[in-house]
């Protein structure tokens, strides 16, 4: 080799070892950055000269800078933040709900009913006395009043559950524009090199990660470095391209979440997104139907009794409070309900119920609550369809009912929301059981205090024991979400630990990184030196 070539030596060994201190300097400045992984720069020995003695080497050269990443721990970390997603959420709404039903902070229903029949109680003990059906009056609209509450609160969380769904695909659409934009850019990049587009594929696995958390996906890397993100069996990102996630407001209030057309609530598993939708259906299902069945239970039964009860004024057949009404939601273009009636409020199951048409003429009454069929029958418009103490009447508009219809019938839906009392004054508290023996009877009231006594049939149990059933619900859940979102935190700790000892910035070897190629650098310049005052001495001889 000539001595010239100890010049182009030195040369690539500073720019290598130039190179080396860039990388090394960008590591130190990106050790605070979320998601950035730890490049290096490969050396690698330049291609050897052959001389007389042998093959010499020409220095040095910097093949690629090589991102220290793990994509099978880096699938994980995604999987991991999906489940968070959905337990986080979870147990943020449920600590809500069970806010709802904390007896602890302030009385709650629980007291409102004992107080209720207590008051009851009262007016058994002096059936003859104003200021026992006064404060009996009282207690009702008190118990009135805290259902409704309770019922406000609940529906508000549903609202909220709507509108947090509505922020969250915007969210989603927008990551998804923003990682098809990155598919690209990294696409152009790479395009033709076998260098990657590390610190963009830094970028597009933080913005994967922050769409993990909102909705679970699957993704896979093509052979230009493009991912492929699918959501409920759909591509949401492909390429360079994306599709948008929207919402459809169903009749009963919930959202359906809508892609090409498709609806994929039920192909939604994990995420913020997936955790929202159970969460409503969970809330809307279970604890609210059954805080509704409590209260349609406690009118039905009341009115029930005290109809048959007299008041001061001698007159019976009256109701304490107003009375159930039917709830209906149409499920059909072709038909509606026309008329929806209780005629015997004494068979009345406080089921909730489907009428199905298994063809256009052929219908089902299904029970919701015992997923059974009631009865079934021939459809005829206007002629009414009777189960269980309702009434129900379908009509059409001449083309009938399309096989799969529906119609949703419900006698508890709105009880807490018509819940008030019927009668106005105080002689029209039917404590009595008969005209003749005022006003010192109190058998009736009895009868209505042995309700709340004894198990009532409906709820399978007592008032007191179906209310706490349903706070030990509403608490089961919130503490089963607490624990779920505290073992998810540890296991996407650990899993970010191991990300971390790969692909994290450490200072300490950084620090000895920089001492390394700066003394290399050092040294090639040192080295041209030399080569340059030998070839200054080979001239001057």
């Amino acid at each position: 080799m000539a001595l010239f070539g100890l010049f182009d030596i030195g040369k690539s060994a500073i720019l290598a070892n130039q190179t080396a201190l860039d990388v090394t300097a960008n590591n130190i400045a990106n050790i605070n950055t979320p998601g950035f992984s730890r490049k290096e720069a490969v050396l690698t020995i330049a291609s050897p000269v052959k001389t007389r003695t042998g093959f010499v080497g020409r220095g040095v050269t910097i093949t690629k800078i090589r991102r220290l990443y793990d994509s099978f721990l880096q699938g994980q970390i995604l999987n991991q933040k999906q489940n968070l997603g959905r337990s986080s959420i979870l147990a943020d709404i449920y600590s809500q709900v069970e806010e709802v039903f904390n007896e602890q902070n302030f009385p709650g229903l629980s007291a409102a009913m004992n107080d209720y029949f207590n008051a009851w109680q009262e007016v058994a003990d002096n059936p003859d006395t104003f200021a026992q059906r006064t404060s009996l009056m009282q207690k009702a609209e008190a118990l009135i009043n805290i259902t409704k509450d309770m019922e406000r609160s609940l529906k508000d969380s549903l609202e909220d559950i709507n509108q947090g769904i509505e922020d969250t695909l915007q969210q989603i659409n927008r990551l998804a524009e923003e990682l098809a934009a990155l598919n690209q850019q990294i696409v152009q990049i790479e395009a033709g090199s076998s260098q990657q587009a590390n610190d963009l594929r830094d970028t597009r696995d933080v913005l994967m990660g922050e769409l993990a958390e909102l909705i679970g996906f699957t993704s896979f890397e093509d052979s230009f470095g493009r991912v492929t993100i699918i959501v409920g069996g759909i591509n949401l990102v492909y390429g360079e391209n994306y599709r948008t996630l929207s919402t459809q407001n169903n009749v009963d209030g919930s959202l359906s979440i809508v892609v090409n057309s498709q609806t994929i609530n039920d192909r939604i598993t994990s995420g913020q997104l997936s955790g929202m939708l159970a969460a409503y259906d969970e809330i809307n299902d279970t604890v609210l139907k059954d805080l509704r069945k409590l209260v349609a239970s406690l009118i039905k039964e009341t009115n029930l009794q005290h109809r048959q009860g007299y008041g001061l004024d001698g007159n019976n057949n009256r109701d304490f409070f107003n009375a159930l009404n039917v709830y209906k939601l149409d499920y059909s273009d072709g038909a509606n309900i026309t008329s929806a009636t209780i005629t015997d409020n004494s068979a009345l199951t406080l089921h909730e119920y489907e009428i199905r048409f298994t063809s256009s003429t052929n219908y089902q009454v299904y029970d919701l609550d015992t997923n059974s069929v009631v009865t079934s029958g021939t459809y005829s418009s206007g002629s009414a369809i009777n189960f269980d103490g309702l009434s129900i009447t379908i009509t059409d508009d001449g083309s009938g009912p399309a096989t799969g219809d529906k119609f949703f019938i419900s006698t508890i839906h709105d009880a807490i929301k018509n819940f008030s009392l019927s009668i106005t004054s105080t002689d029209e508290v039917a404590a009595a059981s008969s005209s003749s023996t005022l006003p010192g009877d109190n058998r009736n009231a009895l009868a209505i205090l042995n309700k709340y006594q004894n198990t009532i049939s409906d709820l399978d149990g007592t008032y007191n024991d179906f209310y706490n059933s349903i706070v030990n619900t509403s608490g089961t859940l919130s503490r089963a979400a607490q624990d779920r979102k505290n073992f998810e935190e540890h296991l996407l700790e650990e899993l970010n630990l191991r990300r971390e000892s790969l692909s994290g910035v450490n200072l300490d070897e950084e620090a000895m990184n920089l001492v390394k190629y700066q003394k290399a650098y050092e040294a090639a310049a040192r080295l041209i030196q030399i080569t340059d005052e030998l070839l200054e001495v080979l001239i001057n001889l």
